[in-house]
């Protein structure tokens, strides 16, 4: 007898039979049972499936001559079912959509239809890839699929469902085809083992059925390649070395060398894979398969079927080297070098440079920890512990990522401060939330080497003036920004080299009325070269006649800074000043027109149940009411309770028409720049 290969000896022959198909095969059988057939099928799905095997046993359930009528389970043995399995029945027509797609085979088809069937009950039209037919051929069946005789039934398969037109698919029962899982696929090869007498490792079961990617035949395709070289035993060993992929021992070797951190070890055992014939394509997909199966054991996976091998034959050595982070930029490097090497001047450059990075990512920091070291050595400069919570709750979610590998090391960063690398050794202990800046437990946390190191100096504080919060404790030797630093102090700032600011600025105009900026380049930068001592003196001139301000200005006060509460019906007593910051910070993001608008108000009142405010703007009054739902329900949401809102015009009263002075910084503007007054208010 010819030897017939396992996908075709084990194709299946019973609804029972279809591997993964279950739903198929019971709604199929179901409406053989109840009579309910219908005159067209579309079997759509990826390819090894079932969908031509479904096919062939639907017909044999039509036609089965065993019994009286249409039955779910087809004999086998009757004339019509031998027929039918040997594709030699004269009813049941297999077509080949990809080389019959013009419309005169379908025309063939249209005359053909009109006449019975000669020894079945129905005439089987079976289609296979039909996305291939051309539009005038799908066109030409769109009735005959619509209104069939009773004796014909159309059956079309296809792999690229997106391709059949939605004419077709909405006069046919369409049936999606799912791909095999691994355990099943498993479990199909090792029943056809038994049936071979061949002894196979359940390892090499699970490689086969993992590279058949949920394609029975294609698993039973590569099952019978293994089989051939095998001599009666499937190992994963002897799959390595015929097949001439890496395995996991190899992909050991060559990946602790990169966590070793010796790139020229790595780059020979590198030159080795590919001297002894492996592509360069089949050793980034092993690398990168390797890699996921990494990243899943390190996530807590250690399902074998997804990892394609025992969880033991993985390196120890590797998995506690790289953590969870590390091993996904690991992944990423590799995925990234599949795309990139089809556009490159040399894939194996590529190749060399993907495992030269991974000889260094030990040392990747990734952006969440350098914030974590940034908001660490934050806490540091401002001279206070950092907050229990904080710490708790950075700490809660690096705990799944870092539980695998490696410590916590933001100092590798190169965007990390020194005082940021130091600020991500003390552990939480050292920063109760209940210690004060000024208790020895926080000037133990905030001082862990010295307190000269850490004392402020008076070039690295910033003024009052321009913070209201304390300023910071700065280390000495910190870098530090020259609009911080007390000008009184160090008056250059650029007393430790680098350019000087050209003279012809706006801050070395005398103190005088000035119209133009000819007129003041006569009088305040004459032709002379100022050196970098005189250019500071003329700075401080202007500094102190036209910059320098106190805080009686005359600037306007923000009016929503108010000490006013609202009082709730619970008891409850909210800050109106808060409430304003809270609705403005959601709308900025929502609705920033709205947004906008709300911050041109006036103050803030509390009526009951209401929030009561005025605006001198039309257009901007419109605005805010249309999304008067909107802020209500944000003041809900902190209040607990309904909370309306009302915004009422004010007319500005009409001024003078008595021509206004211009200050002597608007003319310095417009002088510089070249620039008019166009309008606005003063």
């Amino acid at each position: 007898m010819a030897y017939e290969v396992t996908a075709t000896r084990r194709r299946p022959q019973h609804f029972e039979d279809l591997a993964g198909q279950e739903f198929v095969a019971e709604t199929l059988k179901n409406s053989i049972k109840t009579g309910q057939i219908a005159h067209a099928y579309l079997f759509a799905g990826p390819r090894g499936c079932g969908k031509t095997s479904s096919a062939r046993i639907l017909a044999k359930a039509l036609n089965c001559q065993h019994s009286e009528g249409p039955t779910s389970e087809p004999c086998g043995e009757c004339e019509s079912c031998k027929a039918i399995t040997n594709s030699s029945s004269l009813d049941v027509i297999e077509i080949d959509g990809a080389s019959n797609t013009s419309v005169n085979d379908v025309r063939q088809i249209k005359d053909e239809v009109m006449f019975p069937p000669a020894t079945c009950r129905y005439k089987i039209y079976i289609i296979d890839e039909v996305h291939m037919l051309s539009t005038s051929a799908f066109n030409a069946l769109l009735k005959t699929i619509e209104e069939p005789p009773a004796h014909v039934i159309f059956i079309f398969a296809t792999t690229e469902l997106q391709k059949v037109p939605a004419t077709i698919k909405s006069r046919c029962q369409q049936y999606n085809f799912r791909l095999v899982s691994i355990e099943k696929l498993k479990t199909l090869l090792s029943d056809a083992c038994a049936e071979m007498n061949i002894q196979a490792d359940d390892e090499a079961l699970y490689w086969i059925a993992k590279e058949s990617g949920g394609s029975v035949r294609d698993c039973y395709t590569l099952f019978d390649q293994v089989a051939a070289f095998s001599q009666g035993h499937i190992t994963y060993d002897k799959i390595r070395d015929k097949l001439g992929i890496l395995g996991v021992d190899r992909l050991n070797a060559i990946f602790e060398c990169c966590v070793d951190e010796n790139p020229s070890e790595t780059m020979n055992q590198l030159d080795s894979f590919l001297q002894s014939g492996i592509s360069i394509e089949q050793l980034i997909s092993n690398s990168t398969d390797y890699l996921r199966s990494l990243l899943l054991i390190k996530n807590g996976i250690t399902k074998e079927s997804l990892l394609g091998q025992s969880p033991e034959r993985y390196s120890q050595k590797v998995l506690s080297s790289w953590n969870t982070i590390q091993t996904e930029q690991a992944v990423s490097i590799f995925l990234q070098l599949y795309r990139d090497i089809r556009y490159s001047i040399s894939p194996r450059y590529e190749l060399e440079l993907a495992f030269s990075r991974l000889c260094w990512l030990k040392q990747y920091v990734s952006p969440a920890e350098v914030k974590a070291a940034i908001d660490k050595a934050q806490h540091l400069l401002m001279g206070s512990a950092a907050p229990v919570a904080s710490v708790a709750a950075g700490s809660t979610a690096q705990a799944s990522t870092y539980a695998q590998g490696g410590s916590f090391a933001p100092a590798a960063s190169a965007s990390a401060t020194p005082a940021s690398a130091s600020a991500s050794a003390p552990s939480p202990a050292a920063a109760p939330s209940a210690a004060p800046a000024s208790s020895p437990v926080a000037q133990q946390a905030v001082q862990p080497q010295s307190q000269e190191n850490y004392n402020a100096s008076p070039e690295t504080s910033a003024s009052q003036d321009s913070f209201n919060a304390t300023p910071p404790n700065i280390p000495t030797g910190m870098p530090t920004f020259s609009a911080l630093r007390d000008n009184k102090e160090e008056p250059n700032p650029f007393y430790n080299g680098g350019a000087v600011p050209p003279k012809n600025t706006a801050a070395t105009i005398p103190e005088q009325d000035i119209d133009s900026y000819e007129e003041w380049a006569d009088t305040a930068a004459p032709e002379d070269d100022y050196s970098p001592e005189e250019q500071m003196e003329i700075q401080e001139e202007f500094a102190q006649n036209y910059v320098e301000a106190d805080d009686n200005s005359g600037l306007p006060s923000d009016v929503h800074k108010t000490d006013a509460t609202l009082t709730t019906q619970d008891g409850k007593t909210i800050s109106i000043e808060n409430l304003y910051g809270k609705t403005i910070s959601d709308l900025s993001v929502s609705n920033p027109l709205v947004s906008s608008a709300l911050m041109q108000t006036g103050a803030w009142t509390a009526n009951g149940n209401t929030i009561s405010t005025t605006i001198n703007s039309e257009y901007q009054k419109r605005q805010i009411e249309s999304a008067k739902e909107q802020i209500s329900s944000i003041f809900s949401s902190i209040c607990g309770e309904k909370i309306d809102f009302e915004i009422n015009l004010i007319e500005e009263s009409k001024k003078n028409n008595e021509p206004v002075s211009i200050p002597n910084q608007v003319k310095i503007l417009c002088s510089a720049f070249k620039g008019n007054i166009v309008g606005g208010k003063l």
